[in-house]
């Protein structure tokens, strides 16, 4: 943690303990990750929102090509909404990851984030002319840039770059398609002992392709965190982000034995300073991964949270979870982040949020577990005035 960040979490505990004053959103977001703030915290992720939502003027267009228009875009977010931390001031999608200048071609439309529609590994010899750069460049140098200028501007927020871990990275450089065959091919390889079945494995496919691709990805996660550090940036609460690494695409096995060790590869790299950022799909999965030593410490404060967990139909995660995710923060000192999903916030009457935040509120009061209630994947068209009810319905039901 910076020292800045100590220093905000010292004045925040001696708020709290002393009642000196009231607290900012970042000292009660920091201050919720170790103790019982004043009331629930509460997050808004300001890029989940679309450009043109915020103001007619912007989109992906617009944002990838005008460094500047995305820190206006976020600046009236700020303004415009009073969540205790509003992060991601980059609307750019997956362009920041460095993968654009490896050779992966985006897609960028006016009004749909910038997405993949071709991938520079094709075979072993693709792998022999990718270089790990020596300077950030391109979409990443942009990226960089941003992150650094909403952290000079906004140091009452939490600002931090997020990084594509070895799997994600490899999903976007080989493909979504291809990668998961690779890992299968590698996986049934070296599981069997019988010399046919491994000669008719190489037949269909190169075993070794896999750990080739996730050997340079990884090579590329260490060297890419490692720029964003020379370009002057403070990384506190950053996280190694490999999201398509969970169920349905990897079982938990899978993804321990054959994609953690080139996390941790990168988590060690770095001194254990980044998160871990595994996206758990239950409870039961939550607790199976904190019996391993990598992802219990590195978990970060994304470890506990519903962002995978199953929905119902009407888009809230299930409503059984809700309470043994409490009890199990609470066991583990940790933070719940709950998150309400775009599509309960677009379609959900004021009655039907007010329930929703007061029953998950109530609980976290009642049963004094810490938790932060966060808002996501805001979809094109919904009235943005509900992110301010959800708001004001946390300062009434979410006092400790």
């Amino acid at each position: 943690m910076s020292p800045n960040a100590i220093a905000v979490m010292v004045k925040a505990l001696a708020k709290g303990k002393l009642g000196l004053g009231a607290l900012t959103g970042l000292e009660r977001f920091l201050l919720s990750q170790v103790a019982l703030p004043d009331r629930v915290p509460t997050m808004l992720v300001a890029t989940n929102i679309e450009p043109y939502d915020i103001d007619e003027k912007y989109n992906y267009v617009v944002t990838t090509t005008r460094p500047e228009a995305n820190l206006e875009l976020f600046e009236k977010v700020r303004r415009r909404f009073k969540a205790d931390t509003i992060v991601v001031p980059v609307w750019m999608g997956l362009l920041t990851t460095g993968a654009a200048e490896l050779g992966t071609r985006f897609k960028i439309e006016e009004r749909r984030v910038p997405y993949a529609v071709e991938h520079p590994i094709r075979d072993r010899r693709d792998l022999e002319n990718m270089r790990v750069p020596a300077a950030a460049g391109g979409y990443m140098k942009m990226y960089f840039d941003l992150n650094l200028e909403a952290q000079r501007r906004y140091p009452d927020t939490l600002i931090f770059p997020v990084f594509d871990g070895p799997w994600d990275l490899a999903m976007l450089l080989r493909g979504d398609h291809d990668l998961p065959r690779d890992l299968r091919l590698h996986k049934d390889y070296v599981e069997t002992d019988d010399p046919r079945r491994r000669e008719r494995i190489r037949s269909v496919g190169d075993p070794d392709l896999y750990p080739a691709i996730m050997e340079l990805t990884t090579r590329l996660a260490i060297r890419h965190v490692g720029l964003a550090k020379e370009h002057g940036l403070n990384l506190m609460g950053s996280t190694l982000v490999d999201q398509f690494a969970t169920k349905p695409v990897l079982s938990m096995e899978d993804f321990i034995r054959y994609v953690l060790p080139y996390i941790e590869r990168v988590w060690r790299a770095h001194h254990k300073k980044l998160g871990i950022g595994y996206m758990y799909t239950s409870p039961d999965d939550i607790e199976k991964g904190m019996q391993n030593g990598t992802l219990r410490q590195g978990g970060g404060m994304t470890a506990y949270g519903n962002y995978t967990f199953p929905q119902t139909p009407d888009g809230v995660s299930l409503p059984e979870y809700d309470r043994r995710m409490l009890e199990m923060v609470k066991r583990d000192h940790k933070c719940y982040g709950y998150l309400i999903h775009g599509k309960f916030i677009r379609d959900a009457s004021k009655q039907e949020l007010e329930d929703l935040v007061q029953r998950v509120c109530s609980m976290a009061t009642e049963m004094r577990a810490r938790m932060s209630l966060g808002m996501v994947s805001i979809p094109p068209g919904t009235d943005l005035n509900k992110i301010d009810l959800v708001l004001r319905l946390v300062e009434k039901y979410g006092r400790y």
